[in-house]
């Protein structure tokens, strides 16, 4: 059954490692994009409430669930709680009636790039998690402003409240980004394919616009 309470970090770290492991018995590379790959790169003020993974294949988001429910009995597939939804959650089983959604995501939805599996990253603060693959930093930054702008015009009220929270995510990224990664579009971005760009700036525009005091943080990533 789904949990209705906070999650520790080691939690997260625990459904992330057996999801990627399954995903890894099949021959797929993937990474962690989301909240999840926040905390993992140093993101402190806040746990994540499940783990979002970019599966780097062609195949549907329903075949690797699937996949991934076959490959480990701790994770099983349920319904939505709206009907009008066809798709079904992938969920882990942390303990008796606790469990961590995990949402399996592909490029080409939501703005995410084709990551090439060269970029993928491993290493936080120095320590090599060759078991927890990230998504490149940017990547996970940029994904989290489209979440930003897509949160603000939301018409339910439930994910319209996630706004603040994803500023919050965000002006941490700023902070990491800067002081421990060193991190710019020049020396991590060359790769992005040009709509993916130009994408993130037309939304940071509008960021820029809700946020002016972030401009300095911007300008310092390169843009």
């Amino acid at each position: 059954m789904p949990s209705k309470f906070s999650f520790t970090h080691y939690e997260i770290e625990v459904a992330a490692r057996a999801a990627i492991d399954a995903l890894s018995k099949h021959g797929l590379k993937a990474c962690l994009v989301g909240g999840a790959a926040c905390m993992m790169y140093g993101m402190t003020h806040r746990v994540p409430n499940d783990v979002d993974i970019v599966v780097l294949t062609e195949m549907g988001q329903e075949a690797i669930k699937s996949l991934i429910a076959s490959s480990n009995s701790r994770f099983y597939l349920r319904s939505s709680i709206n009907p009008a939804n066809t798709f079904k959650i992938l969920w882990y089983t942390l303990s008796y009636r606790r469990s961590c959604k995990v949402d399996i995501l592909v490029p080409g939805i939501l703005s995410i790039p084709k990551i090439p599996v060269e970029k993928i990253s491993y290493r936080v603060h120095g320590v090599f998690y060759k078991d927890i693959p990230l998504a490149p930093f940017l990547v996970v930054l940029f994904l989290k402003l489209r979440a930003w702008t897509d949160h603000r015009v939301d018409h339910r009220q439930h994910m319209r409240d996630k706004v603040g929270m994803d500023e919050q995510d965000i002006d941490e990224l700023f902070e990491l980004g800067a002081q421990e990664y060193g991190i710019s579009l020049v020396n991590q971005g060359k790769w992005f394919p040009k709509d993916f760009v130009q994408e993130t700036k037309g939304r940071l525009q509008e960021y820029i616009k809700e946020q002016p005091e972030t401009l300095g943080s911007w300008r310092s990533l390169g843009f």
